[in-house]
């Protein structure tokens, strides 16, 4: 399924996936945790690109249900934003935000436009400093909590633009 993946052919990844799924046992959240997480997670990817929304409701639902923790549900999270940018993007807004907020990134209520320009101006004062070749050769973000904020932040982003 993976090598799929790499290739984009999402359709036989998810073949994969879904015949994965289907040898679990009735308690395979419980028995086989890793192994239902990852098979479910990348199964709801795969339905992202085919545009199955109802397998991927499905598959998400399981994710988020048996999920131990946030960390672990954060991925189809990230992906039922994805998928809802397109039919009900402000729900998919107040998801990406909610999310954000759960990773501990603060945002007001709202935002003028002299905010905006003063954020902006602080930004590129702190990237002053810094040559293309230093941020090209800077060290990678490593804390997953923070790169998955990072994805929120970009999809939100884009969002905003399609408002």
């Amino acid at each position: 399924g993976r090598k799929a993946i790499e290739m984009s052919d999402f359709a036989t990844a998810y073949n994969f996936f879904d015949h994965g799924i289907s040898f679990l046992r009735k308690k395979h959240w419980q028995e086989h945790y890793d192994l239902s997480l990852k098979l479910f997670t990348t199964a709801a990817k795969c339905t992202l690109f085919l545009g199955n929304m109802v397998s991927l409701k499905y598959l998400s639902q399981q994710v988020l249900s048996f999920g131990d923790s946030f960390e672990d549900k954060l991925e189809v999270l990230y992906i039922t934003v994805s998928a809802l940018a397109t039919c009900e993007p402000l729900t998919a807004v107040e998801k990406a935000i909610s999310v954000l907020v759960s990773l501990g990134e603060e945002f007001a209520d709202s935002y003028s436009e002299s905010d905006i320009q003063s954020l902006t101006g602080q930004t590129k004062k702190l990237l002053e400093k810094y040559t293309d070749e230093n941020l090209l050769t800077h060290k990678s973000m490593e804390d997953p909590s923070k790169i998955m904020a990072m994805k929120f932040l970009a999809r939100l982003e884009l969002l905003m633009q399609m408002a």
